[in-house]
């Protein structure tokens, strides 16, 4: 029996319902950079999804890595939160207004006729 969620649901499911949809099994095994075999095997053992796996699908739906391991209890909210702290003030830095530079300047549109064909793009 693979891992579940909080909630009692399998990794397709948990998808599913975070997307807002119908997501298929494909979609799922191409994120995981695996067959379609090698997938429907992989959905039976007890050890999917894995750290990896949850990375791969992360990354490829655009979801939040350290909440899906929180999720299917790969780690507690408690070492998310004691690693983040770990990491030190450095690292949660976040750029504000004054630390950029902000170009006030207009930017004036190339000419027709400064333009040239790139040499590397195929012919029309």
């Amino acid at each position: 029996m693979p891992r579940t969620d909080e909630n009692g649901r399998q990794l397709k499911a948990l998808l599913d319902y975070l997307l807002d949809g119908e997501i298929d099994a494909k979609d799922i095994f191409d994120a995981l950079g695996i067959s379609s075999s090698t997938y429907y095997r992989r959905i039976k053992e007890a050890d999917y999804p894995n750290a990896e796996e949850l990375r791969r699908v992360a990354d490829r739906f655009a979801l939040s890595y350290p909440d899906l391991q929180i999720q299917f209890g790969l780690m507690s909210r408690q070492e998310v939160l004691q690693y983040v702290e770990a990491l030190g003030p450095a690292s949660r830095s976040v750029a504000t207004l004054a630390d950029t530079t902000v170009n006030t300047g207009t930017k004036r549109r190339t000419k027709l006729s400064d333009l040239t064909p790139r040499l590397d793009a195929p012919p029309l």
